[in-house]
């Protein structure tokens, strides 16, 4: 029996594994894997802005119409009634708490972040932004690589020096938040668990690969 409060609020790490499962999953299938609710689980993938991979949405088509039915609105034009046209935005306007490119903020994790654009896709802010540690590591290292996340040695969020940060594949990103979450780092820190992570993920693509054979 799940005796999981419905409100358990949400830490860091089970935010990173719900951007994991959710884009090739239904809610239904991510609550069960995490223990949670489906409510709890659509609510905080459309709080963190997530969404589903277009394979999903090819492969499953949530929510759309079946072959021959036809929606009770359509050809059916909106107009918007009362005294709505005065509080609409006009073409061009600025939300007056808008922010200008450079402002910084620090989110509810504790991560640093800067607005460097002002151009993203409607309903898309979240675009504007980026985090600080990771412009910090490409102005060291260049563009993160595709599939890749950066993470800080002293596991401090707040330390954006260039030696703190390290850029590792999801694959080990996940690998290493299972055995994070089993006890403390080992001798030798973070690098130390991104190798045998690496060593983990090369073993057992090998093992895939000999059984192909």
């Amino acid at each position: 029996m799940n005796t999981q409060p419905y409100r358990q609020p949400w830490t860091a790490q089970q935010d990173e594994w719900l951007a994991q499962l959710h884009p090739n999953r239904s809610n239904a299938e991510v609550a069960q894997v995490m223990g949670r609710k489906v409510l709890s689980v659509r609510n905080r993938a459309v709080k963190l802005g997530l969404k589903k991979s277009p394979e999903y949405l090819e492969r499953e088509k949530p929510g759309c119409f079946r072959e021959g039915h036809s929606s009770w609105n359509k050809s059916m034009a909106f107009e918007a009634g009362g005294r709505s046209s005065e509080t609409q935005f006009k073409a061009g306007g600025v939300p007056p708490n808008t922010q200008p490119i450079g402002t910084e903020v620090v989110d509810s994790y504790g991560y640093r972040k800067r607005k460097v654009r002002d151009d993203a896709p409607r309903g898309r802010a979240d675009k504007n932004w980026r985090f600080v540690h990771v412009l910090v590591w490409e102005e060291n290292n260049g563009p993160l690589p595709k599939g890749h996340i950066v993470r800080f040695r002293d596991l401090d969020g707040s330390n954006i020096a260039p030696g703190n940060l390290v850029a590792v594949s999801r694959a080990e990103h996940a690998v290493i938040n299972r055995w994070m979450a089993m006890g403390e780092l080992p001798a030798g820190g973070l690098d130390v668990l991104i190798t045998m992570a690496q060593i983990k993920i090369a073993a057992s693509r090998r093992s895939k690969e000999l059984a192909e054979c």
